[in-house]
């Protein structure tokens, strides 16, 4: 009879434990409900980021890079620190890394391209004003997907982005081109009222030519038989700096390779702790 009734005194403390939870959880949850001014103020919000993301698109077309990073990307402490750019092969981390890889280094290989450029092309002459000549980078965003944290602190966004790319190289003073394709994931943070850059992935399905990659080939860029979009002359790939941290972040596409849900879509969270990271 006593073990009976010490059986039953559990099972009444394990009923308990598991109301006085859910009802933790539904007031929790009640007290996340939004008033009508704040989801104005998300709505607002959301408008804001997707504008944030079309600047990155804009300032990426004039090659500003630089420029971008200084009024767009976050600019204080802890954020600075954890910034993240990422590409298929890998990541850049810290602004610190992002701002000289991304910034810097665009300038300088800018600077070392023309020079080259003016060796083989009498019309173009090696003077400031020509940084960045014949470079066409343009890139879309379509398909947007953004959620606003509950708090209002963070965002999220994915979108798909189709593109094309155009230059002329360096060492023939030929043009070349090529069509990318791309997915855009980013994490936003808010500083001081304006919405930051603080995490952006994207990943590379195919750039060059598709019949090359449907057919299971290495995905040169071509026209015909001949290729149109070399890599970067030796005296840019000898300095060109190494990324923080490489780990696959995403594969091109293949033949062979299945459809994955990577990036995966933001999701409605409350607080950045509660979701995951670009």
């Amino acid at each position: 009879m006593q073990v009976k009734n010490k059986w039953l005194l559990g099972m009444v403390v394990c009923c308990l434990m598991a109301l006085s939870t859910s009802l933790c959880f539904a007031q929790q949850q009640a007290s996340r409900k939004l008033t009508a001014e704040q989801m104005a103020q998300r709505a607002l919000d959301f408008q804001e980021v997707q504008n944030l993301m079309s600047r990155h698109e804009y300032y990426h077309t004039l090659g500003k890079n630089k420029e971008e990073l200084l009024d767009i990307w976050v600019t204080k402490s802890p954020y600075t620190e954890t910034a993240k750019f990422s590409m298929n092969p890998g990541s850049m981390i810290g602004m610190k890394s992002i701002m000289y890889q991304y910034g810097e280094f665009h300038e300088t290989s800018n600077k070392i391209e023309l020079e080259l450029l003016s060796k083989v092309r009498s019309d173009i002459a090696n003077v400031p004003e020509n940084l960045g000549v014949g470079q066409l980078m343009l890139h879309n965003l379509t398909t947007g997907c953004i959620e606003v944290a509950g708090d209002g602190k963070t965002a999220k966004g994915m979108w798909y982005s189709p593109g094309a790319m155009a230059s002329v190289d360096p060492v023939t003073g030929k043009p070349q081109q090529v069509w990318m394709w791309e997915r855009y994931a980013a994490d936003f943070v808010k500083e001081d009222g304006q919405w930051k850059i603080w995490h952006l992935l994207i990943c590379t399905d195919f750039g060059g030519d598709w019949p090359k990659k449907a057919e299971g080939g290495p995905g040169a860029t071509t026209v015909g038989n001949e290729a149109t979009f070399a890599g970067p002359p030796p005296q840019i790939a000898a300095i060109q700096p190494k990324l923080d941290v490489y780990n696959d972040n995403y594969k091109e596409y293949s033949p062979t390779k299945v459809p994955q849900n990577v990036p995966r879509p933001p999701e409605p969270y409350y607080t950045f702790s509660e979701t995951f990271s670009y």
